[in-house]
């Protein structure tokens, strides 16, 4: 069942789990790859509730606080996931527990413990490497975090995902002007700008005051964006407060983060600031019946509508 996860066959998983919780349904085992299997497929709540009774059945148990750890991490708990995590690592040290400590504390900000963490094991595992380029991106520091991404990817030339992570490294660490120049000579030339590049890029519009520029290059994209970039570029129009372009951004990648609170807040935001409350609304309606949450919001930004149009 272990080799079933670690390969993601969750199908082949399952039947593993149904088999061994006949045959020895009360192990630490057995309910630990139940947790694990849980978390694999998405069920966070369910993995949470769980976690809590297996720690309270299985309190020294290494692998239970480890999965534990994670399951927090996902949930964005951090404070939780590094007492579980650490607490796996006192009982049965391993460099596995130590990376996602290291990679808890790079997500909380504590950038030097996290640092310190993650150089320690990168003798034992240099795929952290791509960890240690994020935490010097996230502290600023482009040399260093090229450094690590360089080294990654000459390693890994088929990992596309450090590939794109490189790229963004690169936009960063240019000049405004020489990003510009760089990006414009693609587009005259006819050239696809990189994923990777295009939020740095746009961001740099918006920064030097060519907002209409902004706006024109995410018109023209906007249609064939994915969501995970339309999102990122939505973010980044929201943090420069060009609310326009946030709000459509936002209403592309709806589906893929329509129960996301913090996106939720965002959207609505903007929404306001633009005058277009009724709009999201309407937005809100079409997609109620599946996350059902949605209806007390709609509750509240039609308040807000009425009372922003006044008596009558």
């Amino acid at each position: 069942m272990a080799a079933a996860l670690r390969k993601g066959d969750l199908e082949q998983a399952e039947s593993i789990l149904e088999h061994l919780k006949r045959e020895d349904p009360l192990s630490v085992q057995t309910r630990g790859l139940e947790l694990e299997y849980i978390l694999e497929s998405g069920r966070l709540d369910e993995a949470s509730a769980l976690s809590s009774q297996l720690l309270n059945l299985f309190p020294t148990s290494p692998r239970i606080h480890y999965i534990a750890g994670l399951i927090d991490y996902r949930r964005r708990d951090y404070p939780a996931a590094e007492l579980h995590l650490t607490e796996s690592q006192r009982l049965h040290p391993h460099w596995r527990t130590e990376y996602w400590i290291g990679r808890t504390l790079t997500q909380a900000g504590r950038f030097e413990e996290a640092e310190a963490t993650l150089l320690r094991i990168l003798p034992q595992y240099p795929g952290c490497r791509m960890d240690l380029a994020w935490l010097y991106e996230r502290k600023q520091d482009f040399a260093r975090a090229l450094q690590h991404i360089q080294a990654h990817v000459k390693e890994n030339p088929r990992d596309a995902r450090a590939a794109a992570q490189l790229e963004r490294l690169r936009a960063r660490s240019m000049s405004p002007a020489d990003l510009q120049d760089e990006v414009e000579t693609l587009i005259d030339l006819g050239e696809d700008v990189s994923p990777a590049v295009l939020p740095e890029y746009l961001e740099t519009l918006l920064r030097t005051g060519q907002g209409s520029k902004a706006r024109a290059i995410v018109q023209q994209r906007v249609q064939d964006m994915d969501a995970r970039l339309a999102t990122r570029l939505a973010w980044t129009c929201y943090s420069l407060q060009a609310y326009d372009m946030a709000l459509q951004l936002f209403m592309k990648s709806f589906a893929e983060n329509r129960t996301n609170f913090k996106f939720l807040a965002a959207i609505e935001a903007a929404a306001d600031r633009c005058g277009r409350l009724q709009e999201l609304i309407r937005l809100y309606r079409a997609n109620a019946a599946e996350v059902r949450s949605l209806y007390g919001r709609i509750q509240r930004l039609d308040k807000r509508l009425r009372l922003s149009r006044g008596p009558g």
